[in-house]
């Protein structure tokens, strides 16, 4: 019944955002294909790379676009689902107005993130789809059933661990008031999830793995399809990913039992 409730608030703000959004149709249209072109950067600079060399170690072109691919659909999702929810809790603790989040009769880390939509995302999740349908059938494997099902389950923790950085983001605008900076240091560490983890260093791999596993948002979904995964390998993935969640809802409770409403 409860989560009846707050789906019905995920169903109400999403016919907002899109009548919000479709009032200014051809602005909406040149968003979404000015982010779809900055996606599809990526694709025209693997074709470079592995037209004037030897491309990536370990990987074929077809290989590496279905993993950008798998990169942009997570991605894609985070940006459609959950990026709004901490650009809201800034703006509002910033502006002393997110007291009336918790005057509302909902848990207020349920409410916003069921009330956080940004439709521009929709272009990264089309663009994440479309190469990997095109990359698929030029792999030339068969694909078990086991294999797109830890993919499918993978590719929802890769969102999991994204989510996991928007309520740590939301929470620290609790602590410091303004937080937009943390926003520039996740994108500039997503930069490492554009390109397989063998390509770095036993250290980074370590890191990317286990402290910040940023390598679940496309380099350990993809080779799960690709190649399998044993019982083992899927366990030191997720576990990793399940202790960055529980981290980051230890710190939005902490940083909401510390914070001081805007009548001080």
């Amino acid at each position: 019944m409860r989560l009846t409730k707050y789906l019905r608030i995920w169903y109400k703000t999403f016919a907002l955002e899109l009548s919000s959004d479709l009032a200014y149709k051809w602005n909406f249209i040149i968003k979404c294909f000015a982010i779809m072109f900055v996606d599809f950067i990526g694709p025209l600079i693997a074709i470079l790379i592995y037209s004037s060399s030897s491309g990536i170690p370990g990987w074929t072109f077809e290989q590496f676009i279905f993993f950008t691919g798998t990169f942009t659909l997570i991605f894609g999702l985070n940006h459609f689902f959950f990026v709004s929810f901490p650009i809201r809790v800034i703006s509002n603790v910033r502006n002393g107005d997110f007291d009336q989040f918790l005057l509302k009769p909902f848990n207020t880390l349920l409410y916003m993130t069921f009330s956080a939509w940004d439709l521009d995302g929709i272009a990264e999740v089309l663009v994440g789809a479309g190469l990997i349908i095109w990359a698929l059938p030029q792999l030339g494997i068969t694909f078990a059933f086991w294999n797109v099902f830890w993919y499918i389950i993978l590719i929802l923790f890769g969102l999991l661990f994204q989510y996991s950085i928007m309520v740590m983001i939301s929470a620290i605008s609790f602590l410091v008031v303004k937080s937009w900076g943390l926003f520039d240091l996740f994108w500039g560490f997503t930069k490492f999830a554009r390109y397989p983890l063998n390509i770095f260093g036993v250290s980074a791999q370590f890191i990317f793995t286990f402290l910040f596993p940023v390598a679940i948002s496309a380099h350990y979904p993809a080779l799960a399809l690709m190649n399998g995964a044993t019982a083992w390998g899927l366990l030191k993935i997720i576990l990793p990913v399940l202790g960055f969640f529980g981290f980051s809802l230890l710190l939005w409770h902490f940083a909401m039992r510390n914070y001081s409403s805007a009548g001080g």
